[in-house]
């Protein structure tokens, strides 16, 4: 059975709140059910990566996703902080304190995946965008699954004219990932399998083309982050 994009995200956004709940609620109760949990969870990144190298690829209008990933991350911010801190981003106290949490969402290290990509584009000197692509990098240290997003971006647009060596590529990539933190959390290795499930499950077409499905995920993320972190200061 092969999926088309529509449906090959709507099986990420499964997995994604699958891990969300996990992270909230089951870790404590069953650590064994919560890394089964996570170990789906690792699918979402790669595959909403792979989409976003779409995207780049298929868009009519960059400036346009660019700014439609800004305005979305900077309202998932909140949320994220929300349910990842219990708090929102900026905490004031009675005495005066200011805490300010600077860390960010997913779609936050999208959007600095898809300005490599733009940059690799560009007309720079080779040195320069190197230089740009390094701190997009470090500038992703405060975002969800930083850095991975934006070296599987850059490889599958690399390697687009072809399927095999793009999905070595990703794969390689995938696995080093994997490699890195696996030894402390087994669940890690989840992430070898996003690139297998879109090479051989992928169809390469879109599916409906209704505006209902481009904005799902981009309402669908702040607001589950949003309920979840709600539900977990109730509880």
């Amino acid at each position: 059975m092969k999926l088309n994009r529509n449906q090959l995200k709507y099986f990420a956004i499964i997995c994604m709140t699958l891990d969300h709940v996990a992270w909230l609620f089951v870790d404590g109760v069953s650590p064994t059910i919560g890394g089964i949990m996570h170990l789906f969870g690792r699918l979402t990144a790669p595959i909403m990566a792979f989409f976003v190298a779409e995207g780049y690829e298929h868009t009519r209008d960059v400036k346009k996703y660019t700014e439609r990933l800004a305005i979305f991350a900077l309202i998932s911010w909140p949320a994220y902080s929300l349910a990842q801190h219990g708090t929102l981003p900026i905490i004031w106290f009675s005495d005066g304190g200011l805490v300010f949490r600077y860390n960010q969402s997913m779609i936050f290290t999208l959007l600095m995946a898809l300005i490599a990509l733009r940059v690799y584009d560009c007309g720079l000197k080779k040195w320069a965008k190197v230089l740009i692509i390094a701190a997009l990098c470090v500038i992703s240290c405060i975002g969800d699954w930083f850095v991975f997003p934006i070296g599987a971006c850059l490889l599958l647009h690399a390697f687009k004219d072809s399927k095999k060596k793009r999905f070595i590529a990703f794969e390689i990539w995938s696995f080093l990932v994997a490699l890195s933190s696996v030894f402390s959390q087994w669940f890690q290795i989840g992430v070898v399998f996003a690139p297998i499930i879109i090479y051989f499950l992928y169809n390469g077409e879109s599916g409906s083309k209704k505006p209902f499905h481009k904005w799902f995920f981009y309402i669908y993320y702040p607001a589950h982050l949003l309920i979840l972190g709600i539900i977990n200061l109730i509880v």
